[in-house]
């Protein structure tokens, strides 16, 4: 059941799926790039984080991040008053490779293990948010191909996720990140 009801502590979670998302988004950071391999646990984490655009700002933010950030700190980001990450749309400092690359296969990997359960257990919110966040992450290394079909395989499951839409603007229009150029 969704609720209206802002908390005092995050005015921008309204629902239920928000709330779960801001919960796990540290574990789901964690999850993205740690070293063990994505387990079942750990793909219903990283779909649950991505279900609010909020965290997924803050996941996007944490990736971009070219400092080995630790997720012990990562807060959900009110994008009705926080300025957007510059990395959304690939500006600043070229973010790690290899950890970017590696919370994008992540994410698709989420989305697999959700596919392999017939769509039940995660909402399609959070399984879409979390191919977006993959299609970012596939942009952010200029594989825009990669990326173009990770945003519509999202598209597909929740046509108005604003991630996968920037996303596949960014491919189609040819736009590859700042830092790619």
């Amino acid at each position: 059941m969704d609720t209206t009801t802002p908390t005092s502590a995050a005015p921008f979670l309204r629902h239920s799926h928000e709330i779960a998302a801001a919960i796990t988004l540290r574990a789901g950071a964690r999850a993205l790039v740690g070293p063990a391999p994505l387990s079942a646990a750990a793909a219903v984490v990283v779909t649950t984080t991505c279900g609010a655009l909020a965290t997924r700002i803050a996941l996007l933010r944490f990736l971009a991040d070219p400092s080995p950030a630790d997720a012990s700190g990562l807060t959900g980001v009110d994008p009705f008053t926080e300025p957007m990450p510059a990395a959304l749309l690939g500006r600043g400092p070229a973010p790690d490779p290899d950890r970017v690359r590696r919370a994008g296969d992540r994410c698709v990997e989420a989305w697999r293990a959700w596919s392999r359960t017939g769509g039940s257990g995660q909402t399609v919110v959070g399984v879409a948010g979390a191919l977006a966040l993959g299609a970012w992450c596939s942009w952010a290394l200029g594989s825009e191909l990669r990326a173009a079909t990770r945003a519509r395989y999202a598209l597909d499951l929740r046509a108005d996720d604003p991630l996968a839409t920037l996303v596949d603007r960014m491919c189609r229009t040819r736009r590859p990140p700042a830092w790619r150029r």
